[in-house]
């Protein structure tokens, strides 16, 4: 509680003097800085002058001693300001910094009209500065320049009135002159930088809105891609069960007999045909995982034992023309999780195919182990390994690393699938890899996963 009061004590000072000098959404960067220092300046001005012109009128009416009215000059000059300040909230913000402008403007030239003696009286230099350095600040170095010339035809006129001999105010002039030209320069290297500054924002918010559309464009071609594959692979997997199904049926010789290379050639046709239909599914399952449109028939007390079993069933049916041994630590007490039973299966079978496709000679370990509030699985072989720098392409769709561009075949689609159907079931999927020493791939998934619900279907 206290930190709170705290913030809003340190935050509601800055709100209240934001909201007091906020100018006009309309105005521009430059323009809006220009009004928010004006409405500053008045807002610092106005108390303070406020005190120093009615300070005896205060005094006063405390003590009861009867004090001269204040001077008239001083308290136009702050109604003045008041005016201004309302006029720097609007648009028209200029009109006001023109009265902030012309108030010092006219001291000046009242005290040169009405002073005696010499013209070199300090309060001068001091109003004429003032004014001209304003102009400065809250217009553009034209505006300063105008405001130096009007300076000094307003000494001129009014030295010459009150000299009745023609004599000029040298010194005033000369000082009018070097604050005009100096306040200029400084002025007009910051509308430079307020100009560049505001080119660049521009530049800057095109350059965000080309960015949003491109953005909008590739969703947009994403989904287009993502709905025509998923059509297609739809399309495409029926005629190829077919072929299949039909050179199955002429390999077994059931509409007349085939010799050893026919059927020989037809075993070819089937393997091929269901290599093709292997990587329409892979096409299919990733079109749908971009799509965010693929469905886990989630069923509860799933056998983690018997998919691993499957498992290692598969493997070892790969593995049988290679001198590579298939082992599997499995425990009997292992419990059930729910998930999808066959996209878990999936996920493994893609990790044990690879390990299978790359190891030539050795072992790949198939193990799980009941760690907490999750199964993490875990298959090792002792393949090729795979380098640091390619192992962040393991996980991405349509690429390869090196040792798998060399062996050939896939889509490079198999690990991404897997990954993102661990993260599906709220798990996870990584891998530990030297090369040369082989790949160790782990896949935690949670044994009662709250994202996850039992499917009416399963």
């Amino acid at each position: 509680m206290g930190y709170l009061n705290a913030t809003v004590l340190s935050t509601s000072p800055r709100m209240l003097w934001d909201n007091l000098t906020a100018p006009a959404s309309s105005l521009d960067l430059a323009n809006k800085q220009r009004a928010r220092l004006l409405a500053a300046v008045i807002l610092g001005f106005v108390p303070v002058a406020g005190i120093a012109i009615f300070a005896g009128t205060i005094s006063s009416l405390i003590t009861g001693v009867e004090a001269p009215p204040p001077p008239a000059a001083p308290i136009v000059a702050w109604i003045l300001a008041f005016i201004a300040y309302f006029l720097s909230r609007t648009a028209n913000y200029r009109w006001g910094a023109l009265l902030i402008i012309a108030i010092p403007l006219l001291a000046t030239v009242g005290i040169v009209a009405t002073a005696e003696g010499s013209n070199t009286n300090p309060t001068i230099y001091f109003f004429m500065s003032l004014s001209i350095l304003l102009a400065s600040l809250l217009l553009t170095a034209q505006a300063t320049v105008i405001t130096g010339i009007v300076a000094i035809i307003a000494i001129i006129i009014a030295s010459y009135e009150r000299s009745q001999t023609g004599t000029i105010d040298v010194g005033s002039m000369s000082f009018a002159l070097i604050i005009t030209v100096t306040s200029a320069l400084v002025s007009s290297i910051r509308d430079q930088n307020l100009n560049a500054l505001q080119a660049s924002q521009a530049e800057l918010q095109q350059q965000v809105i080309e960015t949003r559309q491109a953005r909008e464009r590739a969703e947009q071609s994403d989904k287009v891609k993502s709905a025509f594959l998923a059509s297609m692979s739809h399309e495409l997997r029926t005629p190829l069960n077919a072929i299949i199904n039909f050179t199955r049926y002429v390999a077994k010789g059931s509409m007349e007999p085939v010799n050893e290379q026919q059927s020989q050639t037809l075993g070819e046709v089937v393997d091929s045909a269901k290599q093709l239909l292997n990587l329409i599914n892979d096409v299919l399952d990733m079109s749908k995982i971009e799509a965010g449109s693929l469905n886990l028939f989630i069923e509860d007390n799933v056998n983690v034992r018997n998919i691993l079993d499957n498992l290692v069933s598969t493997g070892k049916i790969l593995l049988v023309e290679k001198s590579v041994e298939l082992q599997a630590e499995i425990p009997d007490d292992l419990p059930t999780i729910r998930g999808d039973r066959q996209r878990i299966l999936q996920i493994l079978l893609n990790i044990v195919a690879n390990a299978c496709k790359f190891t030539e000679t050795g072992t790949i370990n198939v193990s799980a182990v009941h760690s907490g509030d999750e199964i993490v699985f875990c298959i090792r072989d002792t393949g090729p390994g795979i380098a640091p720098e390619d192992q962040a392409d393991v996980f991405q769709a349509f690429k390869q690393t090196t040792s798998g561009l060399r062996q050939g075949g896939g889509t490079g689609l198999g690990m991404p699938i897997s990954k993102s159907l661990a993260e599906a079931h709220g798990g996870r999927l990584w891998l530990e890899s030297e090369l040369h020493k082989g790949s160790s791939f782990y896949v935690a998934l949670p044994i009662k996963s709250a994202l996850l619900a039992p499917s009416i279907s399963a």
